[in-house]
């Protein structure tokens, strides 16, 4: 058999037991909950034992530690303790609305059509299962890896939970400061940017803030069959409009510039001369992009979602409260403090009332022109060969935003390619990830722990 058959023949092996294992943790429930007592712990603590009965050989080689409620943390004791890396995954998924709209049972781990069908194979039990897997197949063999490695999967990461910074505390009473700290976050993407055709391992270098701001207004009331012409609905309505309609400043990060940059440099020649253009830093390229569409304007600004309105409990009682959460993520370039007091000059009305519920600053930015992306590349190279590696500011929120504390160098990227509908899939109906993508990010780890 020639090198690249063997090579064929090991992929589609851990490929079809990858997909296997990943079927079985699918059809544990473990949707996590912002009232955690609301969650089914029954599940949560099937997913854990699942992992231990699934990878037996990794599960006997390492020191486990619970963190939060079920979140695991495990310490593969490696030659040495210089550089320890942290690998991270999250066991939680979020609620499914409606089972009835998938084609395949959300919570039942189908395998057809050479993917595996359920909610969390891509977020993010998919990327959980090649960590383990890759790690198993090597504790089999007697492999210690060169250094310290920590795997941590956390249990409430769709719900901005604390698991993580326990773990995180948990590491630092050890003194332990990781050389490297990867996540999930980006992903080899296909169809993600108009104009390439290659497809493009984004790795998440920092993600954007997270503000959950409450605004209210509040009104005399009534009898709706008079309604005055301004009332607390229409104070709120009309800072919504406000907001709409005078976005946050665009501006393209260097970050943002290096990725434009490098995906200019595989591109065809009309679209590299487009990617020239707006690979510039300052505000004019961000305005440009940010009329593009709302995925390039999320990447160049801060951005507000209306996402909870309130009102009045009666169809025909005027509302003495009216209410609106406003989801807001902070750019790299603000911070809390800024974003917040952009609200109030938007919305510049002194009647309405400002309630932080939640706020979590950008996350700082660990560098490219470094030895640990380098590091992602290559390993990237081995398992997607095809793709070019770019970084990018995640504009969603992970778990890795709390190792920041204690590494400088965290990374967002699980290595399953995805196609724009695929990506559509998370957090949505019929996710389901490719069989041999699963073998791919199996061959990315075990090349990523062989090379510690």
């Amino acid at each position: 058999m020639s090198s690249t058959s063997h090579d064929a023949a090991m992929l589609s092996d851990s490929s079809a037991a990858t997909a296997a294992k990943l079927a079985l943790l699918i059809g544990c429930r473990t949707v996590s909950r912002p009232d955690r007592d609301a969650e089914d712990r029954e599940e949560f603590t099937r997913h854990v034992e699942l992992m231990r009965e699934l990878y037996p050989h990794i599960a006997g080689a390492v020191e486990q530690h619970t963190v939060g409620i079920t979140g695991q943390l495990w310490h593969w004791r490696g030659a040495s303790d210089a550089r320890p890396v942290v690998l991270m995954a999250h066991q939680d998924v979020v609620p499914v609305e409606s089972a009835g709209d998938w084609e395949h049972p959300p919570f039942a781990g189908t395998i057809a059509d050479g993917r595996v069908h359920g909610r969390g194979a891509l977020d993010d039990k998919g990327d959980l299962a090649c960590i383990l897997e890759a790690a198993d197949s090597l504790a089999a063999t007697g492999f210690v890896p060169a250094t310290d490695v920590y795997f941590f999967f956390g249990d409430c990461e769709e719900t901005a939970g604390e698991t993580a910074k326990h773990a995180v505390d948990f590491l630092t009473a050890r003194g332990v400061r990781p050389w490297l700290v990867l996540d999930e976050g980006g992903a080899v993407a296909h169809q993600a940017f108009p104009g390439v055709n290659a497809p493009v391992g984004v790795i998440g270098v920092s993600e954007k803030g997270i503000l959950d701001l409450l605004l209210e207004a509040e009104d005399a009331g009534g009898h709706a069959s008079a309604p005055p012409a301004f009332g607390a609905v229409q104070r709120i309505a009309r800072a919504i409009t406000r907001l709409q309609r005078k976005p946050f400043p665009a501006n393209v990060h260097p970050v943002t510039e290096e990725m434009f940059k490098r995906l200019g440099s595989t591109a065809p020649r009309p679209v590299r001369a487009a990617l020239k253009l707006v690979a510039r830093p300052g505000r004019l390229a961000g305005e440009v992009l940010a009329r593009v569409g709302a995925e390039p304007a999320a990447m160049v600004r801060t951005t507000v979602a209306a996402t909870e309105l309130q009102g009045s409990d009666g169809t025909n009682v005027l509302a003495r409260r009216a209410a609106v959460i406003l989801n807001i993520r902070i750019s790299v370039t603000e911070s809390v403090a800024s974003a917040i007091a952009g609200v109030r000059r938007r919305v510049a009305d002194r009647k309405i009332r400002h309630t932080i519920l939640s706020a979590t600053e950008p996350s700082p930015i660990s560098p490219v022109d470094c030895e640990q992306f380098a590091f992602l590349e290559a390993c990237m190279g081995r398992s997607h060969p095809e793709a070019l590696a770019v970084p990018y500011i995640m504009m969603a929120a992970t778990d890795a935003r709390f190792f920041a504390a204690i590494s400088e160098h965290v990374y967002r990227f699980a290595p399953l390619g995805m196609d724009k509908a695929q990506r559509g899939s998370i957090h949505g109906t019929n996710e389901s990830v490719a069989i041999m993508e699963l073998g791919k990010g199996v061959a990315f780890y075990q090349h990523l722990l062989r090379s510690l």
